[in-house]
């Protein structure tokens, strides 16, 4: 195994979040490349608190403890914002994780995450790599994100069979919808020939997003683009961006630590509030 180098960085971190359902944690590492359009979360942005890769261990192993006790975690999630963001900051935190989690996985919007990269997040012990693919449409893409895709679809194509891979794309009516999601559907199903790979369509939240750029989705408009996928690829499913698992009959809540240790429950609604909060002291110091 590669020994990384570590790193003497921080990230700034706003909360963990634990979940109530399975002994699973995800890390939200704030700031990101992207300014995608409908984005919800407040990570985008350099907000919270500066950690070092030690003390964000430390908060996790604290956090676990005293919430789960001594079942061991099955698994950490790597968000954001953008989590690539510092090389070899994840690096690091990929591989002290790995000492005591089962498995450790990268959300990313997969623009930086190149071979070099990859290969040494999985000699780390990165298990599984969740590529949120925004549109397939070169020029969609750039208008959304400010970037091209291409370098995404690059990196798609070079970490197939070098570690499990799920893809996730939001449908955002009128924008990225049926024709843009079985286009992604396609692409994958090229690359896929063994159908490993799974896909997710998750919903846009007008709610949520700091712009305004389209409604809901409807159910049978995700339906109609499930179908679609279907027709390509073997594992897809509507889902909910970060959710890793649910029970559909339980209103679900999480678990969020803050940087200082406290721990407070929080709902959709909660996760509203606070990020609004969260958004007024960034305001309040810039």
């Amino acid at each position: 195994m590669v020994v990384p180098k570590l790193s003497t960085g921080c990230r700034a971190v706003p909360f963990i979040t634990l979940s109530e359902l399975r002994p699973r944690i995800w890390i939200t590492l704030a700031g990101c490349n992207f300014r995608c359009k409908g984005c919800f979360s407040i990570a985008r942005d350099p907000v919270g608190e500066l950690m070092s890769v030690e003390q964000l261990v430390t908060l996790v192993k604290n956090s676990s403890r005293a919430y789960y006790g001594d079942t061991p975690l099955e698994e950490v999630v790597l968000t954001g914002g953008e989590p690539t963001l510092d090389r070899g900051y994840l690096v690091d935190l990929v591989a002290r994780l790995k000492e005591f989690v089962g498995g450790v996985v990268l959300d990313t919007n997969g623009y930086l995450l190149d071979e070099d990269y990859l290969q040494e997040l999985i000699a780390a012990g990165l298990t599984e790599v969740m590529f949120d693919l925004k549109a397939w449409d070169e020029k969609l893409h750039e208008w959304y994100t400010g970037y091209s895709n291409r370098r995404i679809l690059e990196n798609i194509r070079t970490a197939y069979g070098k570690v499990k891979l799920v893809v996730n794309t939001v449908y955002i009516p009128g924008i990225v919808d049926e024709r843009e999601i079985e286009r992604i559907a396609q692409f994958l199903a090229e690359l896929d020939a063994k159908k490993e790979i799974d896909y997710r369509i998750n919903r846009f939240r007008a709610e949520l997003s700091h712009e305004k750029i389209a409604r809901n989705p409807e159910p049978e408009e995700l339906e109609r683009a499930y179908s679609l996928v279907a027709r390509h690829m073997k594992n897809s499913v509507i889902g909910k961006s970060c959710v890793r698992e649910r029970r559909i009959e339980e209103k679900r809540g999480w678990i969020t630590v803050f940087p200082d240790g406290t721990m407070k429950r929080r709902t959709l609604d909660d996760y509203r509030a606070e990020n609004k909060h969260l958004g007024s002291e960034r305001g309040s110091h810039e």
